[in-house]
């Protein structure tokens, strides 16, 4: 069963009440630039991918705040219900927001096995959040978006 969890914020303009440092999609990009360590190409989607398809409702970002702060954000793909990015910011790590981001991805996506990705670095920091959602481990390809480097597939349909 999926509950709502209040406290992430879903709106029409998708990133919409969050304090003013962090209310611009691109300012937003800040927080989550450093996944271009495991995808290079990271900026790139972004900016030509992501940002076009919120426009045309393709792709949502939902984000996790408290009064001042960004706790954590996802960025979503409806066609393929697909999980494109799950972030928490580390001051919250550990503290439940990452299971309340993919709570709210689920029923953004309207599934609780969605599609998804992770590098090989990754795997040890979402292994158990995967292991409680029971996903299911689909692919292993080496070298898909850096050579040398395996990247994981998850509930592929």
């Amino acid at each position: 069963m999926i509950f709502y969890d209040p406290s992430i914020v879903l709106t029409s303009n998708h990133i919409w009440p969050i304090k003013a440092e962090i209310q611009n999609k691109y300012t937003l990009y800040n927080y989550i630039k450093d996944a271009k360590t495991y995808y290079p190409n990271f900026d790139i989607w972004y900016f030509t991918n992501v940002l076009p398809s919120l426009k045309d409702g393709t792709k949502k970002i939902i984000t996790s705040c408290d009064d001042n702060n960004l706790r954590g954000l996802a960025i979503l793909k409806y066609n393929e219900k697909k999980l494109c990015h799950l972030s928490v910011m580390p001051p919250y790590k550990n503290k439940g927001y990452g299971i309340k981001l993919f709570k709210q991805s689920f029923m953004e996506l309207e599934t609780e096995k969605p599609f998804l990705t992770v590098s090989e670095e990754k795997l040890v920091e979402f292994k158990r959040i995967f292991e409680y959602f029971r996903f299911e481990l689909t692919d292993v390809i080496d070298g898909y978006y850096r050579k040398g480097k395996k990247e994981y597939f998850y509930n592929q349909i």
